[in-house]
């Protein structure tokens, strides 16, 4: 048999996985086990056709009890550009919540669990019987330590979620203006460069710091409790050569090279997997993408070659491969 053809015939990733046996696999190994204690992964998923993939998304969402859930869509997202792919992310967690679980953990830690959801430091201390001035003493000193002193999150992003959380306590060090202006950073929103200094951020969210701002976001959901982010990025929509007509134009096309740096932002997520902190990543493949040597990722050897399965038999799928092909052939004949 010609290697080459065969090869073509059979891309990365080996035989077919059905969706519910790799969900099943996934929940299993990764996210209830090594990603739940602080491992990450970046896996490549090309689903048979768009059911499968609406499955496949369906069934990881709700997999991922105990995780952030994020969903990037490349119609809707400049996936190449990796501050844009930070603030989808961002535009999708609710970071004043993230930040009162930290208070309350906190309290905690200082042996002033709050009552309820109450974590005015006023109310907190009437609870406990001592002087509100002397817990906020000790719940700021604690959260500075928690917040400003882990160096596992970069410096813009320890400030502003020191922000957040003295919100969180109630004492008037950051009002509601200040909050707004802090959420609407992390969301890539358009503010002030004065409203920004005055909550000492001088940077923008940009290419530059996007991504350790992205290793910041995984430590700061476990230190809010959270086993972690799920990461899904649907890449179909690269596959569009041309766009059409302006009247039925919908999100963003992608050129050639735009579709090139994709594949650079996806692998300096797997090269990065070991600075993340309980990470897990799914990134959706149309299967034409294994082929297409224009467009697809053999035009891009650098990730190819991080993502090539080494079980090629079509009877032995390896679901712990950086490449699974989903369909329902393994399913169908159970």
């Amino acid at each position: 048999m010609n290697t080459s053809v065969e090869r073509a015939q059979l891309p990365s990733g080996g035989a077919t996985l059905g969706v519910g046996e790799y969900l099943e696999f996934l929940a299993k190994e990764y996210l209830r086990d090594y990603v739940a204690r602080g491992g990450a992964a970046v896996k490549l998923v090309v689903p048979g056709d768009a059911e499968v993939a609406r499955r496949f998304t369906d069934g990881l969402a709700a997999a991922s009890d105990g995780f952030i859930y994020v969903g990037i869509d490349a119609t809707e997202t400049k996936i190449h550009l990796v501050d844009q792919l930070f603030t989808a992310i961002a535009r999708q967690i609710d970071w004043s919540a993230l930040a009162c679980d930290v208070v309350r953990r906190t309290y905690t830690d200082i042996g002033f669990p709050p009552q309820g959801t109450e974590l005015d430091v006023v109310a907190v201390a009437g609870y406990h019987e001592v002087n509100p001035a002397e817990l906020y003493r000790s719940i700021r000193r604690a959260l500075e330590q928690t917040v400003l002193a882990d160096t596992g999150m970069s410096h813009e992003f320890r400030v502003a979620m020191l922000r957040l959380c003295q919100v969180c306590v109630g004492r008037g060090d950051v009002d509601s203006t200040e909050q707004a202006t802090v959420c609407s950073w992390l969301r890539g929103e358009r503010v002030p460069a004065a409203q920004l200094r005055g909550v000492s951020l001088y940077a923008r969210i940009a290419r530059h710091n996007a991504r350790p701002l992205l290793v910041s976001l995984a430590r700061w959901l476990r230190r809010a409790g959270r086993e972690g982010l799920v990461l899904v990025l649907d890449l179909e929509r690269l596959t569009v050569t041309r766009r059409p007509p302006a009247g039925i134009r919908d999100g963003f096309y992608y050129s050639k090279a735009a579709a090139l740096d994709s594949y650079e932002v996806l692998r300096q997520l797997i090269d990065a997997a070991d600075e993340f902190e309980g990470v897990f990543v799914a990134v959706l493949l149309p299967p034409e993408m294994l082929t297409d040597e224009a467009r697809g990722l053999p035009a891009y050897t650098a990730l190819q070659l991080r993502v090539a399965d080494e079980v090629r038999d079509r009877r032995r799928p390896n679901p712990y491969a950086a490449l699974v092909r989903l369909g329902v052939r393994l399913e169908a004949i159970r």
